[in-house]
């Protein structure tokens, strides 16, 4: 493929940013980049992309339920990544792929695994959400509603308040309890949605869920720390991240995130996530380890 400068993303269509160019056998090509700030490519770019071209090469009846995912290298937002992906099962029930992201003549800057299967007769349970059962989403505090001085404190954590993302609508419960120094206690849990309508197609919300599962997920291994760190930075990166689709889910309806961090060591933290839609079903699980060592 030919190397090209991206157009800038207008950071709302996540569906054009979702959308990939075939560029041959089992090879797409992203359209659009999203930069984080530190001048790389967001972690949820490269994994709705990834999700997107694995379910591309699936067979549409076949739903997607688990992606494994190493971030290799950091991507740059406004080159193309190149996705190429490989077939490593097609049984009776499930189909794996495998995805691999290259940027600039062969640059790999992630590696993933994506496994759909056909719907199955089976039993069902699942654990209920721990959002309050008259709790609003819409009636709580977006990021910038939350208090300057809780804002200022969280700079410290690689920018967490100053990140906005206009395609993610993101409500936080008590941010004076949740974000507080002194009250922080390896637990956040708060609502997010897409922002927009998307067209009703199963794989861009499985891709849309994907790029939404990286947001401020690793917030509950950091947060925590914030008043041991005092004025030493914190060098912070995603290293590995996983998904579990265990219903189908609308990306672009109100979800409740808990998240908890079991542990952090030797610079790496782990956060853990339990989604679950409006109605309380539990659709979704996501993991990530991140870097968490001192500059």
């Amino acid at each position: 493929m030919t190397r090209v400068a991206l157009p800038r993303w207008n950071e709302v269509d996540l569906e054009g940013l979702l959308t990939l160019e075939a560029g041959g056998r089992r090879r797409w090509r992203s359209c659009f980049g999203d930069a984080n700030l530190n001048g790389r490519s967001y972690g949820g770019q490269l994994l709705g992309q990834a999700m997107m071209a694995a379910l591309l090469e699936v067979p549409p009846e076949r739903a997607p339920t688990m992606m494994q995912f190493l971030f290799l290298q950091g991507a740059v937002p406004d080159e193309p990544v190149d996705y190429s992906v490989d077939v490593l099962q097609d049984g009776k029930r499930f189909s794996s792929r495998r995805v691999r992201g290259e940027q600039d003549n062969g640059r790999l800057v992630l590696d993933a695994q994506v496994t759909c299967a056909l719907p199955l007769s089976a039993p069902e349970h699942g654990e209920s959400t721990r959002a309050p059962d008259d709790e609003r989403p819409e009636d709580l505090p977006s990021l910038d509603d939350v208090p300057l001085v809780l804002r200022s404190e969280l700079k410290r954590l690689g920018g967490y308040s100053e990140d906005r993302k206009p395609s993610i609508e993101f409500r936080i419960p008590d941010p004076q309890a949740q974000l507080g120094v002194s009250t922080m206690n390896g637990g956040f849990r708060f609502w997010m949605r897409v922002d927009g309508a998307l067209p009703k197609l199963p794989r861009l919300h499985a891709a849309a869920f994907a790029y939404l599962s990286d947001w401020w997920l690793n917030f509950a291994s950091l947060g925590r720390h914030l008043s041991e760190i005092g004025e030493r930075k914190l060098y912070i990166s995603s290293l590995n991240h996983s998904i579990w689709l265990h219903r189908p889910l609308d990306a672009d309806a109100w979800m409740h995130v808990d998240v908890v961090s079991p542990t952090a060591a030797a610079g790496r933290g782990l956060s853990i996530a339990r989604v679950h839609d409006s109605q309380g079903r539990f659709v979704a699980s996501a993991t990530q380890e991140c870097l968490m060592a001192y500059a």
